[in-house]
């Protein structure tokens, strides 16, 4: 007699305080780390930065321009040569060991080209930070080109181990990850996490009446909503 299979393991989502995440990521970057786009901004002056929490790690702050907080300049699609020579001096022969990219790649013209670099600066077994928006508002910085889902971000890094992943929303205080059995599951595809999770769909009805009751009137496209959505990656180069 043939065994009955067991019900598939439901999808849950798990929700934890959205700095203890980060200090968690912190903790797994091994040093030198080096931050691109490091150069501080006037939302920087309230919040607790990536030299601060990675403090005794070989901080190196890197930007397109110098400012402050940063240690190295240089374009991160440009190309690798001048690159290692502008870490060179912050190096100073120290193979470079993590690095940490938050809400960088959705303004680069070419992000891939970003992520091929950072592949190749990494030294075996080293790790890499990623945030970008899943969801989120037009913001140029100096202007904005891109959306990336989780899945997004694992294919502008294919030969790298996935450590980690959450979500997390515009306030950052609270992070979430999909929880299968009682265990994360960053693996599955996001389009059965969007409506199921994250997102609010309306009634023709009821969209009418939100968007009167609102100060200002956006366009009529859709009776889905959603929030402002980060994702969150880290990853591993393949290697010793």
């Amino acid at each position: 007699m043939a065994q009955a299979k067991a019900p598939a393991a439901d999808l849950t989502l798990k929700q934890y305080r959205y700095a203890d995440q980060i200090e968690a990521v912190c903790e797994r970057l091994e040093g030198p780390v080096c931050q691109i786009g490091a150069r501080a901004q006037v939302l920087d002056t309230k919040r607790k930065g990536w030299r601060q929490r990675l403090e005794g790690k070989g901080f190196i702050g890197a930007d397109l321009e110098a400012g402050d907080n940063v240690d190295a300049v240089f374009d991160l699609c440009g190309r690798l040569e001048t690159i290692q020579e502008a870490l060179a001096p912050a190096l100073a022969g120290r193979p470079l060991r993590g690095m940490v990219c938050a809400h960088l790649l959705e303004h680069l013209r070419k992000p891939w080209v970003a992520a091929e670099n950072i592949a190749a600066l990494l030294a075996p077994g080293g790790t890499v930070f990623i945030q970008v928006p899943w969801v989120q508002a037009f913001h140029g910085f100096p202007d904005d080109y891109w959306r990336m889902s989780l899945s997004g971000i694992a294919a502008l890094f294919p030969d790298f181990e996935l450590l980690d992943a959450f979500w997390s929303g515009g306030s950052s205080d609270i992070a979430y990850r999909v929880v299968r059995d009682g265990r994360p599951d960053p693996g599955v595809p996001l389009h059965q996490l969007e409506a199921r999770f994250f997102q609010v769909l309306l009634a023709p009805e009821a969209n009418q009446r939100f968007l009167k009751g609102l100060a200002r009137g956006p366009a009529y496209l859709s009776r889905g909503y959603m929030p402002v959505m980060t994702v969150s990656y880290l990853g591993r180069k393949p290697g010793a």
